[in-house]
């Protein structure tokens, strides 16, 4: 630990190395009982986009990090792998004391909380697997406007530009309604280019297809039928190939998990308590 930051969210900021990087982790509740909630979160995101979900989620406690080379992490000197990732997510856990916790994936960090629960499957009770997939050739990839954004950070350096651009690339009520991404996107804090390349290659080079099938944790799968940017098809691959999974799918883009919070707050809470 190198040091503490300040409360947010009824919240605690501090810095932890892993993988020889400093990961900036957020914890809330860490002394409520009940297992944890480990939140990875999307592309490029930093913690501060997660608040309103987390909201939906009280009484309940919560670990949720800046990935290497996104918010106020360390930028990794070298290109990382979703295993690396995995690794450094498991070296926190145990700084924390963590042993058993949940994990919930949101479109990028569903690939971390794939692999997670594959190389420490007896760590993880549940899992959440919110607008991702299972990666790899098997993927659908979205609309050529959402991919051939995905793949440069302008949206992070440009909040105008981002303003703009976003709502097409999410799709469904982000399009009908782009007030809705501006006030999602309004605490988002840019990733540095090299930990966001880091990001999306590390994402092209992984998939969970030769495996997923041999995880056993109860699974919650939720997907957006408007998707643009990961579609639904790619929900319906994770729901056939995860044993002992269950699929929600709302009305909505890839903007559900802040449009449709409270839906998904009371899902994901239903999933975790059963």
């Amino acid at each position: 630990m190198t040091h503490t930051g300040e409360n947010r969210e009824n919240g605690r900021f501090q810095m932890l190395s892993a993988g020889g990087v400093s990961l900036r982790v957020y914890t809330r509740d860490p002394g409520t009982s009940g297992v944890p909630l480990v939140i990875c979160n999307g592309l490029g995101q930093s913690v501060e986009i997660l608040y309103p979900l987390m909201q939906e989620l009280p009484d309940r406690p919560i670990i949720a990090f800046d990935a290497a080379g996104t918010g106020h992490s360390d930028v990794p000197a070298d290109m990382t792998t979703i295993p690396q990732h995995s690794a450094m997510l498991g070296e926190v856990l145990d700084q924390l004391g963590v042993q058993q916790f949940d994990v919930m994936g949101i479109s990028w960090g569903g690939a971390v909380a794939q692999q997670i629960a594959h190389d420490q499957p007896d760590r993880v009770r549940r899992m959440v697997l919110a607008i991702t997939s299972a990666g790899g050739p098997g993927s659908w990839w979205g609309s050529p406007l959402a991919v051939s954004e995905i793949m440069f950070p302008w949206r992070y350096a440009s909040k105008a530009y981002g303003n703009f651009i976003g709502p097409f690339m999410y799709g469904g009520e982000a399009i009908l309604h782009p007030s809705l991404f501006r006030e999602y996107a309004r605490n988002a804090i840019s990733p540095s280019m090299k930990g966001y390349f880091a990001q999306v290659n590390a994402l092209c080079t992984w998939s969970s297809i030769p495996w997923l099938g041999q995880l056993t944790q109860p699974a919650q799968i939720i997907g957006g039928a408007l998707d643009t940017l990961i579609p639904i098809a790619n929900q319906m691959l994770l729901a056939s190939l995860k044993p002992n999974s269950s699929f929600r799918v709302f009305n909505a883009g890839h903007l559900l998990m802040y449009s449709r919070r409270a839906e998904v707050g009371a899902l994901v809470t239903e999933f975790l308590d059963r």
